[in-house]
Parts: C-alpha cells; structure tokens; sequence
C-alpha cells in the first residue's frame, strides 16, 4: 500500500501532544488511499414503476487515516462522498452524495434525478460513471477509488407536481404531506388551494427533480432559493390556518401566500348563502333553502389577505384583498376581476340544498356544485372562549380568556385570579352563552334555564379553568396546587389534536414528576396534567431545544432533541417535567 505523506506544523496541537519530545517536532499525517469500490450492476434501465425500490447499490471498505506519531493519533475526521459525472475525467457537472456508512444504495427515483440533473438524455442509454472521494480536510488532497461505469437509461421526469414539505422551526425537513400544487406548464410555476392546519405552519416545496425551494433569508421571506447555502429557510403561513391559495413561482424566485378568510354566494335566494370552510375536506360548504329548480347564475366572492414579496413578515401584514371567483369551462377559478363574474351552477330540488366549493384536486382550479339535502360539517370549535360576570345592571366584566389546547375534543384552558364572581362562559364567534345545568354545576347548558356558574370558596380565588365542549363540562383547580398527575401523549400537528398516550409519569414531589420512556420514537409530543391542561413549548433563540415548557394553546410540540425519528430504533429514556421551573429534561438509561 502506498501513502502519500503531507506534513503539517501543528502549532496549537504542540501543548496538547505530550509524545512529542521538545519545541519543534513535526506531526505526519499521512493521506487516505483510494480504496475499491463495486457496484451491485452493470445497466439500468429506469421507469416509474421502480421509483421507490432499490435499482443500484455500491460498497465498499473502510479508510482511515493515520498519523507519525503513534500516540498523537489522526484528530481529523473523513468525508467520504460518492460521485456520479456524465465523463470520465469528472471534469464536468458532478452529483456528490455525502455518507457516513460503507454502502450506498439509491432508488430509482433518485438514480433517475441524478442522470437527469448530469444532463442525461430521457429514453437513452447514458454512461455515468461513478467513484468514492475521501477527503480528511480541505489541507489534503481528496482520495479517489476506482471509477465504475455504468449504463443508465433515464425516464421522463414529471415536473408538473410540486410536494409541500413540513419543515420544523429549526428549518429541519419533517417530511411531505399530502399537499400538493399544480404546474400546468411543467415550467416551474405552481400553484393550488391548499388547507393550513395551524397558525404559523413551515414547509419547503420539493420539485419532482428533487430541488428543495424554501426562503433566501437573506433576501426576504418571500424570496425563493433552492440553495441550502444560500441561507436556505422554511417558507411559514401567518397565525391565521384555514384556506389559502400559493403560488411559487421557482422562474422569478418568489412566492405568495392569499388567505381566504370568507366565500360567499349570491343568486340562490333573497340573501347571500355564507360558506364555512372544511379544512379536512378542503372545501366550502353552505345551506340553503332553494325555491326553483334548474340552471341558474350565481355569483362566489369573499374576503382574504395577501403576503407576498411587497408585504411584511408578521402575521398583520397581509394586504386586505377581495376574492372573486369566475367560470373556467366546467370548474372555476380565481379572478383578477375586480367585480364577480356570473357562474351557472343547476339545483337539483326545492327545499333544503348544498352548495359546495371544492379546492381538492390540485390539477384543477376549482368546482362549485349542488346537492340535495343537508351537509354535516365536523364540528369546528373557536380558537377561544370567554369567562364574562353580568352586573345587576347588565353590564359585562370579562374575567379571562380560555384558550383551545384540543380542537379534535374541543377542550380549553385558563387562569383567573380575582373576585369570585358568578360568571357564563361565552363562545362569540358562534353566539353560544353557557351557564350550568341546575342540578350539576360540573355540567355546561345553553338552555334557558341555566344558572350561572360559580366557585367555591371564599371572596377571591386563583385558579385554572378547564372546558370540554365535546362533553360539556367544565372544571377548576386552585392555580397554587400543582397537577397530582402527569402524562405524555402523542401530539399531531396536522390536526393539533392530542393522540395516544405513551406515558404515565410518577409525581416524585410538588411540581416534579419522573417516568421511564420505552419504545420506538417517531412523533412529536405534549404533556397533559390531570386537569387537562398542555404543556408545549414557544421556541425562541434562548429556547433552541424545546426544554422550557408553556401552558400557551399556541405552544408547539415538543421533540426529542438529537435523536431523529425512527421506525426500528427502541429508545430507553428517563423523562422528567419540573413545573417548578416550568422546564423537562431527558437523559438515557444504559
């Protein structure tokens, strides 16, 4: 085996090196060798049907690198990239894929990119030749393996989808969802309605070549790069969910975002027909009472916002836009009409109708329809609820606000210290007020023979209020106590409902609770307290990892910082929540 050696003069290592016997003495550090590198084939022929299984796989042996001074040893750590060109010499465009193991194997979705990115013509057999480079720091020349070639025959790739990818708020990819938008033209412009499940929510667009577009942050938050060294970050939606129409334009480097806070339509009747949205359908729904039968022409409009390039980056920025919708042959679609446009639309029967607005084909517009009968929408609980006391002379005093920590069970949290007064609790934005049942002051009633509902205790009180809606129930805590129990659940943040409990922790002392985690981690997570109140975290520059707990309803979810999700790997955890801190912690168990 022979050796290329390189001599460094390491002036900051000399006080470290006790080996070395004075002032002066020379480190060799002696270069990688290129070592053997085979190929599990020789010719490919790529299509579709293989995207997702394995097509090529490469191996090889392990290098290390070794120093002059036995007991120095080499505090220099290797890259090892496997390299694909479309000439021998490597003198053209290359694909380098970094890896840390001794094998590398690729689908055929990803061979198929990397032929098609070196300029490899569709529908023909191309010579890609490969090698491994070894490189143990920028002073050392890289070290080469032997090239293989190999025949690849690249198929067509379809750049008409672009993949919405979640991103976390460290700009980490979490992986795709199942939102997509649409580029007619396959020419980089994409566009779509697509369903935001919570305020603030992070993605990347993927190109069906593998291109990661998200923010140029040194640009702007609605400048484009697919450059991860361009400062590349996530692409966010404002505090508002719910429908919104994107367009990211990867030709001029930019992207906007139009929320659509409100649809309605007229021409059905005396009065305009309100449409609500349906997030998990993608869709807006509305009643009716239809007096005629047949065709007829309505017209769809509403309210949004608009972010874009001109806009600001906080959530109030948006540019109050009206939405106007316009007939594109059979579906509709948005128009730059500045007054709405007449669209036929037929109604099946007099009577009680559906008029819905679908956005769920990513390769269409729009599409308007009505059905007969009614439509039962999922329940949509508000973001917020009101604990408000009624004066003698009618007058409000708005105690609190409680706040939405489970939209699937319509479950709310807050605090109130002050005066203890009968209140109702008072859900605004579908004018419900709720007081008690008679005979159970644990049980919510909007009837007309509710009581209000009351502490007991004495003149004042300190303490945590918890709603179930789905149950109609509600009950408090004194704030000073705290919970007897601790729990930890799965947490989705599609839907920002709580899921399967994994752990029950033990309460060690007031506020401390301990308990040992087993299992397979590929979720995020909450902690639940006996009272229903969740615990998340508001990530922030001195809050990196997520450690610092908050009661907030907008809190995020919390990770385990340094391991990353995994369908195999079992993980044995102690887990530990101090709300004396208001911090957790973890730490393995061997």
């Amino acid at each position: 085996m022979k050796f290329i050696t390189y001599t460094f003069i390491i002036l900051f290592s000399l006080l470290s090196f006790t080996a070395c016997e004075k002032d002066g003495d020379k480190i060799y550090l002696k270069s990688l060798e290129g070592n053997e590198l085979i190929a599990s084939t020789q010719e490919i022929v790529l299509s579709s049907a293989q995207s997702q299984e394995i097509v090529l796989s490469f191996a090889w042996t392990e290098q290390t690198l070794t120093s002059s001074v036995p007991d120095a040893g080499a505090a220099v750590s290797v890259s090892t990239y496997l390299e694909a060109a479309l000439t021998e010499d490597f003198s053209g465009t290359i694909s380098r894929t970094e890896t840390s193991s001794l094998s590398k194997a690729f689908t055929g979705a990803e061979l198929n990119t990397i032929a098609v990115n070196l300029g490899a013509q569709v529908g023909t057999a191309s010579t890609l030749y490969f090698r491994l480079a070894s490189a143990a720091g920028t002073n050392i020349p890289a070290a080469y393996s032997n090239v293989i070639r190999i025949q690849v025959t690249p198929y067509e790739i379809d750049m008409h989808t672009g993949i919405i990818v979640e991103s976390d708020n460290s700009n980490q990819v979490i992986g795709d969802t199942d939102m997509t938008l649409y580029s007619p033209n396959a020419d980089g412009i994409y566009k779509g309605f697509v369903s935001i499940p919570y305020g603030w929510y992070h993605i990347f667009l993927k190109e069906a070549n593998s291109n990661l577009w998200g923010t140029a942050g040194d640009e702007g938050a609605f400048h484009l790069t697919n450059d991860a060294t361009n400062n590349r970050q996530n692409m966010w939606f404002p505090e508002n969910d719910g429908c919104y129409y994107v367009i990211v334009n990867t030709t001029s480097a930019e992207w906007s975002a139009l929320h659509i806070s409100s649809l309605s339509v007229e021409g059905l009747g005396s009065s305009p027909v309100s449409l609500t949205f349906d997030k998990e359908n993608k869709r807006w729904v509305g009643t009716f009472n239809a007096e005629q039968t047949g065709n007829t022409t309505v017209t769809l409009s509403g309210n949004g916002e608009q972010w874009s390039v001109s806009t600001g980056t906080n959530s109030g920025a948006g540019i109050s836009t009206p939405i106007y919708f316009r007939s594109n042959g059979e579906n509709i679609e948005l128009s730059d009409a500045q007054t709405p446009e007449g669209i036929t639309v037929s109604i099946p029967q007099t009577g009680t109708c559906t008029v819905t607005v679908s956005l769920d084909d990513p390769q269409k517009p729009a599409s308007i329809s009505i059905t007969a009968g009614g439509s039962s929408l999922p329940t949509v609980y508000p973001d917020q609820l009101e604990v408000v006391h009624y004066n003698d002379d009618g007058s409000e005093v708005t105690m609190t606000t409680l706040t939405l920590i489970d939209r699937e069970k319509g479950i709310y949290s807050g605090q109130y210290t002050g005066d203890n007064y009968n209140f109702q609790i008072i859900d605004q934005t579908n004018q419900k007020w709720y007081g008690c049942d008679p005979n159970d002051n644990s049980k919510l009633s909007t009837a007309g023979d509710k009581w209000n509902l009351w502490f007991d205790g004495g003149n004042t009180v300190n303490v945590t209020i918890t709603v179930n809606l789905s149950e109609l129930t509600w009950q408090y805590s004194n704030a000073d106590e705290y919970p007897t129990s601790m729990s930890m659940y799965i947490f989705d943040k599609n839907n920002w409902t709580l899921g399967e409990k994994v752990l029950d922790l033990e309460k060690k002392s007031e506020g401390i609770y301990q308990g040992i985690f087993e299992g397979i981690y590929n979720y995020d997570f909450k902690f639940v307290d006996n009272n229903s109140v969740t615990y998340g975290t508001n990530w922030s520059e001195e809050n990196t990892s997520g450690f610092q707990l908050s009661k907030d309803s907008s809190a995020g979810t919390l990770w385990l910082q340094g391991y990353s999700w995994s369908e195999e790997t079992v993980l044995k955890l102690q887990i530990i929540v101090d709300l004396t801190t208001m911090t957790w912690s973890f730490e393995p168990i061997n």
